[in-house]
């Protein structure tokens, strides 16, 4: 079984909304993701993804989490795949471009 992750119903920070990215609004064959994007030189977009209860129950199982990238050929751009709990301070030490936007408001 096949059971797709969805991107989350709401914000990536609550509070932040406003400096939200919509990628794919438009293109009705992708689903719109919300983002946040750096203004730091790696340009890093961070995403947030909402596993339903039985995705999480699967997860806590021993499940594994896939990720599939469309390349179109071109080469493989560096991910992070994670999962966050804290406080968003500690994101600082991941992605310093997209925690200072987010706590200058």
């Amino acid at each position: 079984m096949i059971s797709y992750l969805r991107p989350k119903d709401g914000p990536v920070i609550e509070g932040s909304e406003h400096k939200e990215v919509v990628y794919a609004k438009d293109q009705p064959q992708y689903l719109p993701l919300r983002t946040l994007v750096g203004n730091d030189r790696e340009r890093r977009v961070l995403s947030r993804w909402s596993p339903t209860p039985e995705q999480r129950k699967a997860i806590a199982e021993g499940a594994d989490i896939y990720l599939q990238l469309m390349t179109f050929g071109d080469p493989l751009q560096p991910i992070l795949v994670f999962i966050k709990e804290g406080p968003w301070e500690d994101w600082q030490k991941i992605s310093v471009g997209i925690a200072a936007e987010i706590s200058n408001g």
